[in-house]
Order: C-alpha cells, then structure tokens, then sequence
C-alpha cells in the first residue's frame, strides 16, 4: 500500500460520493482535492471555524457547518455559493436528500428538522424527531422519522418527490433506540430501548410484519443491529455477548451464536499482534534494528479469552471527604457488528473483551479468525468489493485481515498519522486515516 503525504484538518475528512474528491477543513478553510493527483481543486473561506463537512449524493454540492450557519458550495460553479442561518435553534447535524437537491438539518434538542430546498431557498419542517432516528430509503424515494409524542413512539413516512406524509402510524415501543431500512427498501426494522429485548419489522402502510423478542434471560436488551446487504439476515448483537442472526425469509433465528471465552488455535485462524523489543548492545545496533511489529499466529489447543472486568470510578462529593468508591462491573457486551459486502462474514467487537474482534462465517455459524491487538481497536471497516478487514487501534498503522493472513502496515515517518478513523473511497482504491488533526490517504498497490 502506498500512502500520500500528510495533511493538516480541523474535522473529519470525506471521500465524495463518487470517490474521486475528498474535502476537509482546517480552521475555517474548506479544501477538496482529488484523490489520485491530490491537487487542490477548490479552496473556501467560511465565516468561522468548520465543525463538519457533507457531501451531496451527486458529489456536486458540499455543505460545511460553522455555528448557526451552513454554508453551500458546488464543484461545477465555483462561483455559486448559499448561506443557511438558522436562527431558531442551534445546528445539531446535517443530511443531503438522495436528489441531492435538498438539505436535512436537524436542530439542536431536537426540536424539528427542516427541510431546505437549496435551488429554490425554501423550506418545510418535520415536527417532533427523536433525536437523529431518521433514515432516507436505498432507493431515495421515501424519508421515514421517528417522533416522540405525548410519551409514544410513531413513525412518519415522507415522500420525498413531493415531502407530503404517506402513513403515519403508532409503535408498540418503551421507548424506540433505532431503525434500519431494509435492501429492499420495503420494510422498516425497529428495535426498543436497552431494558426491552424486542425488534419489529413494518411494512411502509404501518402493518407489523414480524415481531421477535430474544428469549434468554439477559439483563439488558438489545445493543446494535445490522441488516444484511443482500436483505436475508439480520444480525442482534446483546449484552450477554450473544449474537443472534434472524432469518428475514422464514421470520426464525437461523443463528445463535456466543462469543467464547476461549477458542483453539487448531479450528479457528488465531492471530495476535506483538512488538518485539530492540535488539543489540549499543544504541546503534538497537537504531538499525528497529522492533519488528507483525502477527503471531496462534495455534494452541485452549486460548484465554476471558472477559474482562472493568472497574469503574465513582466521582467523590464536593460536600464531603469520602473517597471515591470502585465497584467492579462487566463492562456490556457486543458493540458493534459489520457486514462484509457479499453478507458471507461478520465483523463483531465485543466490549468486554475490547481488543479483540471476531470473524464470523455465516454459512457455518461459527469464528473464522480472532484478530488480538496491543491497543484496543478504534475503527474497523470492509472494503467495499472485497472480503478484506481493515482495522486502526490509534497508533501509525493499519492492520488488514483476508483469508490469507492477517498483516500489519506501518506509515512512513512522512505520513505518520495515529488513525482513530477509516474509510475506503466506494470504489475500494483508496482508504481515508484520519486522526484528530491530520490524515492522509492509502491506495492499494
């Protein structure tokens, strides 16, 4: 992998819809370039300090977030540019619709999103969001919100030709933690808060379609979802470090799958990251050989991967001189569950266990490879058209899983970033690692 020279940023960058520009900003400045040459193709000047920045769907429009004020810029008019200054409320976030001819901002407490119509500098308002629970369709045709009214949870289903109300009906949720789309754009997957254990599928008319509560005993509920990209599974992720997939076809769970406390090197690919020391007697010796940072390959019969327990700190009164009080607690379970982009492997972080991520097999319900680190992970993604794993642990390198190996790759001193974030362009040529103030970017050889 090659890497391109280091840049200085403010945010978060982002690759273009199109995956041949990436934007970011340092201060007030707003600088895209293309990701091949990196040349500079436009540079912008904001009102204040740059907080976050958006690319439009059709890669002609970036939005950039400064206070109150949104500020528009297109690639194909450089001249063009729009002000958005909202002053009824603070600026929360902002989504570009699908035609990329309107602007979602949701405002600060939640109090409604507006609806911006960027050609024509008009606007409509969506009442009473739950916070950023609101999601376009794959297809781009509909934006379904869900509102939090009068201590209830609805759903309202908004055509985006025409942003008028489809259906609008009520949910049998405690109170409603998130929702997915399906693959086919038909379906609406909706799941309760973390003491509830139930998730249900509706139809755009309203119509429950499938119910499923998860039936052993587990202290809390559900702790993240993940639809499949090809529409058949459903991945749940607890906090009892059980990962169940549903099987959307037949409406029953096709898998239930515990992360171990320990597996054999012999049946799964076991690969642990070490640092070895530098090597010779004197400082020369030691600076020509530097610590070698590689994968070691597991193979044992039984391999410890027992949950940890997190102590955690109770902040001491003001008023008196009591000390803080340590209670040990398993920290919760599964945080975070990825597909790869055929729907055949799981990426699954376990918080109790945080430096570990597991592979999963769907076909056979079972790990494929355990991937330990040094550091505990901070971002993990799939290429895009490959079945390739890329995760950073904060330090100047990347590790890469394939079913050949498991690799680490250092970045030059050049180049040098301590990736706390990736993301790889949509056609998987190159791969965004980005820390708190710089980045740079990967391409594949």
């Amino acid at each position: 992998m090659n890497f391109s020279k280091r840049f200085k940023n403010s945010v978060t960058p982002a690759f273009s819809e199109c995956g041949k520009m990436v934007a970011n900003a340092n201060g007030s400045k707003v600088l895209v370039r293309d990701v091949n040459t990196l040349q500079l193709l436009q540079m912008w000047v904001c009102y204040d300090t740059v907080r976050d920045i958006v690319w439009s769907p059709d890669s002609n429009y970036l939005a950039s977030v400064s206070g109150n004020k949104i500020q528009l810029w297109s690639m194909s008019d450089s001249a063009w540019r729009s002000c958005i200054s909202e002053t009824n409320g603070g600026v929360d976030s902002v989504t570009w619709s699908p035609d990329s001819r309107h602007l979602l901002v949701l405002h600060q407490f939640s109090v409604f999103i507006t609806i911006w119509a960027v050609e024509f500098a008009t606007q409509m308002f969506v009442k009473n969001p739950k916070g950023s629970l609101y999601r376009f369709s794959g297809d781009g045709k509909y934006l379904a919100v869900i509102e939090r009214m009068e201590c209830n949870d609805y759903v309202a289903v908004l055509s985006t030709r025409t942003w008028k109300l489809t259906s609008h009906f009520k949910l049998p949720t405690i109170d409603a933690a998130g929702f997915e789309w399906s693959p086919s754009n038909l379906e609406l997957c909706i799941w309760d808060h973390m003491f509830d254990h139930r998730l249900y599928i509706y139809s755009l008319d309203g119509s429950c379609l499938f119910t499923h509560e998860v039936k052993k005993p587990i202290s809390m509920g559900l702790q993240c979802v993940a639809w499949s990209p090809c529409g058949q599974y459903i991945a749940l992720g607890t906090h009892t470090h059980y990962l169940y997939l549903i099987n959307r076809t037949n409406r029953k769970v096709a898998g239930e799958m515990l992360i171990p406390e320990s597996v054999s090197g012999r049946a799964v690919q076991f690969y642990r990251e070490v640092h070895s020391a530098m090597s010779g007697n004197s400082v020369m010796e030691r600076l020509q050989s530097p610590p070698e940072h590689k994968f070691q390959v597991v193979t044992d019969d039984h391999i410890d991967m027992k949950f940890a327990e997190i102590v955690i700190k109770k902040k001491t009164s003001t008023k008196t001189n009591d000390t803080a009080k340590e209670k040990r607690v398993k920290k919760y379970g599964i945080t975070a569950i990825k597909w790869s982009h055929d729907s055949s492997h799981l990426a699954v972080l376990d918080a109790s266990n945080p430096n570990t991520i597991t592979v999963w097999s769907i076909a056979d319900k079972s790990i494929t490879a355990v991937l330990q680190f040094v550091h505990n992970p901070r971002t993990f993604a799939w290429h895009p058209h490959l079945l390739r794993l890329i995760v950073a642990s904060g330090d100047s390198s990347v590790s890469m899983w394939e079913y050949d190996g498991c690799w680490i790759i250092e970045l030059p001193a050049e180049c040098s970033v301590n990736v706390n974030h990736t993301n790889w362009s949509s056609d998987g040529n190159a791969l965004l690692l980005s820390a708190k103030d710089n980045f740079c970017i990967g391409f594949l050889e």
